[in-house]
């Protein structure tokens, strides 16, 4: 029987499970070792065989895996918890139907299942997957293990990696970009750490917008004379310039070559800004652009691919405009007779090695407002505005963080959502958060995306809170750009009222391997497996769950979150009360490998692809059923990318890493519903009308 010495907190991890998958090549020695390398020497595997002990006894088996004496031995433990992760009746009957009387699934039965039921048409595609499945069994047919592994795969997300493509070609205005604040910044943005690191993991993992704040005065004896990185007047330690720009130099293009943006805010003296420019231009050569190289660019992401923008103030122009102003107020004669323009473009001719590299340049808020950022003549003119600001904008009465939500905002001027949306037609603008968000929180993203805001800067140096959850869903696989919808770009305004709406059906199945209490598992495979060597406390380590374990009860909580238009989530097709959440009723009991739960919730969506669903995973202790259940995994994924067909949905843990071997196996169907709710607009005309019709009769009554 299984006995690796020491403690009893070791645990057999199951990212090491598929080794054991066929009997015919399982080697569980290597298994074992992989447990002790990962949770140490000392780990032990009785815990482990208790619960194989447990899950044999509860589960039909052969009799070759049938405990004798109470014990089992090391290829039986394997063999056990495999078959209790694939346990799964729907698994099973598809199995069936599509296996040779052998009790196999060849190649035929295979490309069967994945047309009719996976509605799967890329052939060449689905051979690939039974070749890769079939080759690491060493095997020319699919056992049901096998089968059920591949299915509860990565491979299998509801989600694949090539699910989303855009026409890059439109100008750089049509794009919702990803986009972080405070980018050096691990931790709170009092105290935190300010490092390289963030930017390269940021960078690895999509973003192509960061921040650079640039310092020259600290006591620091190794900073006196070399710009650096910090959040100025806070506790957060320092960072030198040339390590920030040596870094952003070797993971700029590793995961995305999408253009990159460097928002440069810049507290500086003149010969450090000098300094600061030979930095960049000695990091990134060729791929950094000047003001003077973007004149033979269209200004699209497909024509800036591996190219570098920097964004800043130019402080001399925006003097040179106020002045202009000014004079053409006053005077009548002499430089009044000379436009703004002019004289802005009168100040460029003098430029610094700086300034001549800030391709995107700041226009002030006012200006942008006002659309007068034409008097600049910047070519890549951009705003950025505050969440506070941009309440006020939108017509809130009384802007505060917590205030802009979508409710607020349909409460207040309707028409200042689609005026923002026209200008942001034309000019960048990036929304940064509220100042006095020390610990870290962020701003609302659906709000900001919904005005066209193409760069919401988001903090992403922490556990990921709902805003940066929402951040990864929409710009996952996307290469960091995601094109705003038509409607948004030409005039008309977003969203527009639709007559159908997309429905998504979602059956949920069951839940595999979901880690135990104390129990972590990060996955570190995926195209943005590199980040994780970066900033590691953020992707978290492999441990070993607690020795003494309590029974638990599992709820998942299904959510959908809009950037604009109607959505409603339910257990009816055509609800009559609207929610955008759900509590499952039925809960599985956290005891097996395979908790089940039996639901399906209907997902109705105005705008598929501009609504993100969340699934979250929330665990009770039977004991203390009056505590408030806590939430120990979630994934969020676009609504209108889901494929149809038995899916997995891989869960992440609350540090927004993917959990190794953990999914939500579900079956999703596609279909339309007629859209017979009515807009807030609508809603409102008919409260109005209401109001007439009372005041009348109050009149009528009173003569």
């Amino acid at each position: 029987s299984v006995s690796i010495g020491g403690n009893a907190a070791g645990v057999l991890p199951l990212h090491s499970l598929p080794a054991a998958a066929n009997r015919s090549n399982c080697s569980l020695a290597a298994v074992v070792k992989s447990a002790r390398d990962t949770v140490g020497a000392d780990a032990n595997a009785r815990q482990l065989e208790a619960r194989a002990v447990r899950l044999a006894q509860a589960t039909p088996l052969p009799e070759w895996l049938t405990p004798a004496g109470g014990s089992l031995n090391m290829l039986q433990v394997g063999e056990v918890l495999l078959s209790g992760y694939t346990a799964q009746d729907e698994i099973r009957q598809l199995f069936n139907d599509y296996a040779n009387a052998d009790g196999e699934m060849d190649l035929r039965g295979w490309l069967a299942f994945q047309a009719a039921v996976q509605e799967e048409p890329d052939v060449p595609a689905a051979r690939a997957a039974y070749a890769r499945a079939c080759g690491d069994a060493g095997s020319s047919r699919l056992s049901y293990m096998r089968f059920a592994m591949l299915l509860l795969s990565p491979e299998n997300r509801a989600v694949p990696p090539n699910a989303y493509t855009a026409d890059l070609s439109q100008p750089l205005s049509h794009y919702w970009v990803a986009t972080s604040h405070n980018s050096y910044i691990v931790g709170d943005q009092l105290t935190g750490r300010s490092t390289r690191e963030a930017y390269m993991r940021q960078l690895l993992q999509g973003c192509r917008h960061v921040e650079i704040d640039c310092w020259d005065q600290f006591q620091l004896r190794s900073c006196k004379t070399v710009p650096v990185v910090t959040h100025g007047h806070t506790l957060c330690t320092v960072e030198s310039f040339d390590a920030v720009a040596s870094a952003i130099a070797r993971t700029a293009f590793v995961t995305s070559d999408l253009p990159v943006i460097l928002s440069l805010e810049m507290h500086c003296k003149p010969e450090r800004q000098r300094a600061i420019a030979l930095a960049l231009l000695s990091n990134l050569g060729e791929r950094l652009l000047s003001c003077d190289d973007i004149e033979g660019f269209s200004l699209s992401p497909e024509a800036l691919r591996g190219k570098v923008l920097c964004k800043g103030k130019v402080k001399a122009v925006l003097a040179a405009v106020r002045e202009a102003r000014s004079s053409a107020d006053v005077a009548e004669t002499g430089e009044a007779g000379r436009t703004v323009s002019e004289r802005g473009a009168s100040v460029a001719s003098s430029e610094t090695l700086y300034v001549r590299h800030l391709t995107l340049r700041t226009v002030p808020a006012d200006d942008f407002l006002a659309e007068l950022s034409h008097e600049y003549g910047f070519a890549l003119p951009i705003t950025s505005i505050g969440e506070e600001r941009l309440g006020q904008e939108m017509g809130l009465a009384a802007p505060r963080a917590e205030a802009l939500d979508e409710g607020s905002v349909l409460r207040g001027m309707a028409g200042s959502v689609h005026a923002l949306q026209r200008k942001t037609a034309e000019q960048l603008l990036r929304v940064y958060p509220l100042g006095l968000r020390f610990a870290g929180k962020n701003l609302d993203p659906l709000v900001c995306w919904r005005v066209g805001a193409q760069h919401v800067a988001l903090n992403l140096g922490q556990h990921p809170d709902l805003a940066a959850q929402l951040h990864y869903a929409l710009f996952e696989d996307t290469g960091g750009y995601v094109r705003k919808p038509e409607e948004m770009v030409d005039g008309r305004g977003w969203p527009p009222r639709r007559e159908s709406l997309r429905r998504v059906t979602i059956e949920l199945l069951s839940l595999h391997g979901l880690p135990k209490q104390g129990e972590e598992r990060p996955s570190r495979d995926g195209a943005h497996g590199a980040s994780h060597g970066y900033v590691p406390e953020l992707t978290g380590s492999w441990r070993a769950p607690a020795a003494v374990e309590s029974s638990s009860t599992l709820r998942l909580k299904v959510s959908l979150h809009a950037i604009g238009g109607f959505c409603s989530v339910s257990t009816v097709r055509q609800p009559r009360q609207v929610e955008t959440e759900h509590v499952t009723s039925s809960a599985g009991e956290h005891g097996g490998l395979s908790p089940r739960f039996g639901e399906t919730v209907h997902l109705l969506a105005a705008e598929p692809h501009e609504t993100v669903l969340r699934v979250a995973v929330l665990e009770s202790d039977e004991e203390n059923a009056s505590v408030d259940a806590e939430e120990v995994a979630f994934d969020t994924v676009v609504l209108g990318r889901m494929r149809p067909g038995y899916r997995t949905l891989h869960l992440r843990s609350r540090r927004g890493t993917r959990i190794e071997m953990c999914h939500l196996f579900v079956h999703i169907s596609h279909g339309n519903e007629p859209h017979k709710w009515p807009s807030a607009s609508e809603l409102r005309e008919e409260v109005e009308t209401r109001r007439s019709e009372a005041a009348g009769l109050r009149k009528e009554i009173s003569q």
